[in-house]
């Protein structure tokens, strides 16, 4: 039986010590990949592709579920790895390495710890580069993808070293429970401010424009706006009354068009329905017939015609009415105080203007309008949330006795507000500049320095 000579021998162990260490670094792959994948991977789009039928993101979301057996089986695999790696080191690139440095005249102590040093920084580096840092980088740029890709790693690594990984879970929910550790982590659940933050880095990175976020915070602001922020006040309220004469009703709903009224018998404290703008004008225009119902025959009429109106207290948020008008159908409400007296109206209109608003509309005069960097007019009904957004100030702890920036001056106050009067928050002057009867029609807010 031949023998190789001592140089070829050399050669043939750094050729299997180089084979080896390719073979592990490919396995050490597969781990960095899987280990990230499966901590990155997102539950939403990889149900959607469960759902649509892909049997890998199945098997995947059935194997996350034991998340536990899986990291252990993981670090099983990448220390073992780790072992091997140390072994080839030592055993197959050391000597030839060594041998080539004696060949070049080294002293034989010298060039086997040369031999020991370029075989460990040999490994060392190649298993950093290739097996770590690379896969690990492109398991974060597409955790998804890769993990479906690589999902089947994991499962067979599972099915073929389950005996050790029960072991070591055992293990390890032991000491947890000696230490008083969660085995598993609790999951927290998903904050308005999280939700806003996401919003906002997807605005930041082009995900979402400017007014889709816009339109989103809109949506989630409904739950923290109250009904009477939105609402038509009492006062500016138009109402048909059955005890009106024709030309009356006539001029308001010439004057003031609207495509409903509240239908009322003596004042806006007696509604006794509604009615639509094109029923009013077919009894203003057919011949009226007399009736014996006691009222004038054209007040007969409209009385006839009058329909259910849905009436809200006054505590609900926007939200929930939006949710009382799909319940019933209706795009129209009258907003009840509670000793049972009319304070507002609303309509669906109103809750879609509150969803619109901060977005440029050239329909309809904005509350908020920026004189300079220093300086806003704002409408005395401009909602406070859209007021402390819009000047980017904390919510005020007493947000909840007001829902407008009006409201917010005369809690201050103390008092129903006068021209000039003015209050100081959170570094800003609220001035204000116009009023009506008992309202604030319009301030002047300015940043301090």
């Amino acid at each position: 039986m031949s023998v190789l000579p001592s140089s070829q021998q050399q050669i043939v162990f750094l050729l299997l010590g180089l084979a080896a260490t390719v073979a592990l670094i490919g396995v050490s792959i597969l781990i960095s990949l899987s280990e990230i994948s499966f901590a990155a991977a997102r539950d939403v789009r990889l149900r959607s592709r469960a759902e649509a039928g892909d049997p890998r993101a199945v098997a995947f979301l059935k194997l996350r579920r034991n998340s536990g057996q899986v990291i252990t089986v993981l670090q099983i695999c990448l220390n073992a790895v780790g072992v091997l790696g140390g072994i080839i080191s030592e055993s197959m690139l050391s000597d030839p390495i060594a041998a080539g440095f004696r060949a070049m005249g080294t002293s034989p102590a010298l060039a086997s710890k040369l031999g020991s040093a370029c075989s460990f920084m040999l490994i060392t580096g190649l298993f950093v580069l290739f097996a770590d840092l690379l896969p690990k980088r492109i398991a974060m740029n597409a955790p998804d993808r890769i993990a479906l890709k690589v999902g089947w790693f994991p499962a067979i690594a599972l099915k073929v070293l389950y005996p050790a990984v029960l072991v070591f879970s055992k293990i390890s929910d032991w000491l947890l429970k000696l230490l008083k550790i969660p085995a598993a982590a609790t999951v927290e659940p998903v904050t308005p401010e999280d939700l806003r933050a996401i919003l906002a880095a997807g605005t930041a990175s082009g995900v979402l424009l400017e007014e889709e976020h816009q339109m989103i915070q809109n949506v989630l602001g409904l739950q923290d706006r109250a009904v009477t922020s939105a609402m038509t006040p009492r006062d500016e309220i138009v109402f048909l009354d059955v005890q009106e004469s024709p030309e009356s009703q006539r001029d308001k709903v010439r004057v003031r068009p609207y495509s409903r009224y509240p239908l009322c018998d003596g004042g806006l404290d007696k509604v006794i329905g509604s009615i639509r703008a094109e029923d009013v004008l077919v009894a203003v225009v057919d011949e009226p017939q007399p009736k014996s119902t006691g009222l004038a025959p054209i007040a007969s009429q409209i009385f006839r015609m009058r329909r259910d109106v849905l009436s809200l207290p006054d505590t609900l948020n926007l939200w929930e009415t939006l949710a009382q008008f799909e319940a019933h159908s209706a795009g129209f409400a009258l907003i009840v105080n509670e000793y049972g007296l009319v304070v507002g109206l609303i309509t669906y209109k109103d809750i879609m203007g509150a969803l619109m608003d901060g977005l440029v509309s050239p329909f309809e005069e904005q509350a908020i309008v920026r004189r300079d960097d220093k300086s806003w007019l704002i409408d005395g009904a401009a909602p406070i949330g859209d007021v402390i957004r819009e000047l980017d100030i904390p919510m005020f702890d007493d947000a909840q006795n007001f829902d407008t920036v009006g409201g917010f001056v005369m809690n201050r106050l103390r008092r129903m507000a006068r021209k000039a009067d003015s209050v100081q928050s959170s570094g800003f002057r609220f001035e204000v500049v116009d009023v009506e009867g008992f309202r604030i029609n319009q301030l002047l807010v300015t940043r301090l320095n």
